[in-house]
């Protein structure tokens, strides 16, 4: 497997959580200190911190996504995307359809076992 199909494979296991429901799936994708900056939200930190801020929008929302890889840096044990992510929310509570896209930068670095855990996650939401 590729460097770039590896992390898109890590990419995709975020997403599949996300796209399920299974916030624990999600967060076994990230680094405990994982760093969310996302538009016109505070900066977090932490596991908890994805919980606290996907459980809500997963309750919310019946949920699909994607992410295109557009750049790849790699620097050996840490490799930046970018690229655009994508994707619908169907809001339960009144079936409204809201189709999020945008640029999104992702960190990822390896453990201590060999996987890629995503350390960063910056967006900047709409179209570019």
């Amino acid at each position: 497997m590729t460097l770039r199909e590896e992390i898109q494979t890590a990419i995709d296991e975020w997403n599949n959580g996300l796209d399920s429901g299974d916030i624990e799936r999600m967060v076994a994708s990230c680094h405990p200190n994982v760093m969310t900056i996302n538009e016109r939200q505070p900066v977090t930190v932490g596991t908890q911190a994805i919980r606290d801020k996907y459980n809500p929008r997963i309750a919310a929302a019946e949920i699909t996504s994607g992410y295109d890889i557009e750049e790849l840096q790699d620097y050996g044990d840490t490799v930046i995307v970018s690229g655009r992510f994508y994707g619908t929310m169907k809001m339960r509570d009144s079936g409204e359809v809201k189709t999020p896209e945008g640029r999104l930068v992702l960190g990822y670095k390896r453990d201590e076992a060999g996987a890629w855990k995503m350390f960063l996650d910056l967006d900047n939401n709409g179209p570019a």
